[in-house]
Formats: C-alpha cells, structure tokens, sequence
C-alpha cells in the first residue's frame, strides 16, 4: 500500500523498510514478534512514515532542501561517532553501494532536525515545582509492583497411577483447610516439601509461573487456591500476605523525572506539530506506486 502525500508519492518500498526496522526493534527489545503482529507493526510503519514525510515537507517550505556539504558533514559524524568508517557500514548494516540510501536517509534527518529545533527550542530546565507538579499527575507510572506472599502444600507424583493418589490427598487436604484448618498444620501433614518450602516469601509478577500467577494474584489474602497442576506436581497455594502498589519517593526518582519530564514535553510539541500539518493535508492511499 503506496501513500500520496501532498502530492508526493511515498513507494511501497519505503513503507516495508520501515516495517522491517519496527519489527527488528521489537525483536531486539525481547518481544514475541509472529505474522499475528504484522498488522500492528506495518500501522506503526505507515505512521512513522507518513509523520516524517509531513516534517520533511514542512522543512523544504521553510528552508529549501539540505546542503550537499551538510549532508556530507553529517554522514562524516555518524561515522566518527561509530568509530570509523568501516564500524559505521557493521554496525548500521548499510554498504559502501548504499551511499544513495545513506544520503536520502541523513537529508531526511537533517530536515527534521530543522523544522523541530525551530518547532521546539532548546529543551526546557525544569524547576522543582515542575518537577514535583510531573510527579503527581504521572503517579500512576511511579508506583511499586504488586507483592503476594503465599504459601503452598505441594505433591509430586511419581508416575502416572500416583498422580491419582496426589490429587486426591490435596482434594482431601483442601476440604480440611475450606473447613478452617491450618494452612502450615495441614502443609506439614500432606506436602512433600519441607517447612522452609512451605512459606515462598513475598513475589512480584514475572518472578514464577504464568499459571501460579495468574491463580495467585487473583486470590484474597487467606483464601484458599484451588488444586494447580504444574510440570513439577500439584499444587495448594494461600496468599497470606500482600503489599499494595504505593507511590516510589520522589527523591529517589529526580534524574530519571528530570529526563522524562524534558521527554514528554518534546513528544507534546511533536505531536501538537504533526497533528497542524496532518489537518491541512492531502493524503492518499493506493495499490501501486504507479501514479
């Protein structure tokens, strides 16, 4: 799918390299990425593009195209800034034969470089009060992780005929605790693990088993788990205690604020740009790049 932005034609081609870098990002940062996520990643892709084409139109109107010596300039900084010519062409994947792409690619830059520094101005200094003001509108983004501490009676079959035998004394076992009895009296009768086993301690989501979570978590504190089968046996679990999410001190937060604060407020101004440009422009979608 070709795009026609303000008139300018925007080739399949450059919509697909696109989607392969979206998908290389997310691959990098440890993400299942299967076909089911294509149409995810090629809508980032047709966005990404279609705002950078915006920006790159604004900037001509305003500046003309880059210099030859500024693209020149700033392809010779990539490369010192990768150490060397022959770590750039490694480390970006590109080719000597890619010069053409590599030109497209830092004209582009450039121009968006021109149009968000005037746009922008210089990032702002947040004062404390800025700061302070950040932290309570986002405090939802600076809270603990959820805790359970939870206990468990655990039983793990030797073969097939006494998995039957396992299930039934914790069906067993469970009854009784229903019916009030001790979690830790009960886990002393019937688990196969020791007592220093019984107790797990307090865990944060991503710290055990999806399927133990997912029971876990979704418990009261004091109720009673119904029976779990995991690859290593059965299990009973009772969440005794929990810690609540709360808000992380601020003081521990200022760098990591600092840098988010300044962030956000350049991600607003970008926005507020892109979203002038896309409602006075034309855009068009078609099958092929044959206009």
């Amino acid at each position: 799918m070709a795009l026609i932005v303000n008139g300018e034609s925007i080739g399949d081609d450059v919509l697909e390299e696109e989607f392969d870098a979206i998908k290389e990002h997310y691959i990098n940062l440890g993400e299942v990425v299967c076909c089911d996520r294509d149409t995810e990643f090629r809508g980032y892709a047709r966005e990404n593009v279609l705002n950078r084409t915006l920006l790159v139109q604004e900037s001509r109107v305003r500046y003309g195209e880059p210099s030859e010596e500024e693209i020149a300039e700033m392809i010779e900084r990539l490369k010192a800034d990768h150490g060397g010519e022959e770590q750039f062409f490694q480390n970006t994947g590109y080719r000597e034969k890619d010069l053409d792409r590599i030109r497209k690619r830092v004209a582009m830059s450039i121009a968006v470089d021109k149009v968000l520094e005037q746009e922008l101005g210089p990032d702002p200094d947040p004062t404390e009060e800025d700061l302070r003001g950040f932290y309570e509108e986002n405090i939802k983004d600076y809270l603990t992780e959820e805790q359970v501490r939870v206990a468990q009676i655990f039983k793990e079959p030797k073969s097939h005929p006494d998995a039957k035998r396992c299930y039934r004394e914790l069906r067993e076992a469970r009854e009784r605790l229903l019916d009030g009895a001790d979690f830790f009296a009960v886990a002393r009768e019937v688990s196969d693990k020791g007592e220093d086993e019984t107790d797990l301690g307090f865990f944060k989501m991503g710290e055990t088993m999806p399927e133990i979570e997912s029971i876990t978590f979704s418990l009261r504190t004091g109720e009673i788990s119904p029976i779990i089968a995991t690859h290593f046996g059965f299990h009973l679990f009772q969440v005794t205690d929990r810690k609540e999410p709360e808000p992380v001190p601020f003081e521990t937060l200022r760098d990591q604020l600092q840098q988010q604060y300044v962030t956000r407020r350049r991600e607003t101004g970008i926005n507020r740009l892109i979203d002038q440009l896309l409602a006075k422009a034309t855009i068009e979608e078609t099958e092929s790049e044959e206009h």
